[in-house]
């Protein structure tokens, strides 16, 4: 993609931040490992559009863009067996839980079906 990455200071409340005529990628120093995974992935994802400035379509395709790439669903289907929530599937699999919920959303109906069937059997 062309793009360089450096930790630096981000504007408040912000863990990374894209910008695209530099092509830098700047995260927060101090992010735990996952964060770190899933801003850098969420900020490659502005990179990969282009974006310039922020706008709730543009977090929208960059939050899409990184949960495509970050959650792999037969991985997941495993980690849903095994755990007993949202959040211990999303730490079972290295994500944050915002990033899976993102990914579920994504998914088919029929998708949907074999998640909620392999968590049910894992009730029983």
């Amino acid at each position: 993609m062309g793009v360089r990455v450096r930790t630096a200071v981000t504007p408040a409340g912000w863990w990374g931040a894209y910008d695209h005529q530099r092509r830098l990628i700047t995260l927060r120093p101090g992010l735990g490992p996952i964060q770190s995974a899933c801003t850098l992935m969420h900020e490659l994802g502005h990179a990969y559009y282009g974006h310039i400035g922020v706008t709730g379509k543009q977090e929208t395709l960059a939050n899409r863009w990184a949960a495509f790439r970050l959650v792999d669903f037969d991985r997941m289907i495993a980690a849903a067996a095994a755990e007993q929530s949202t959040a211990g599937v999303a730490a079972s699999l290295g994500v944050l839980p915002s990033v899976l919920e993102t990914y579920l959303q994504t998914l088919t109906r029929a998708q949907l079906d074999h998640v909620r069937a392999v968590a049910v059997g894992r009730a029983a």
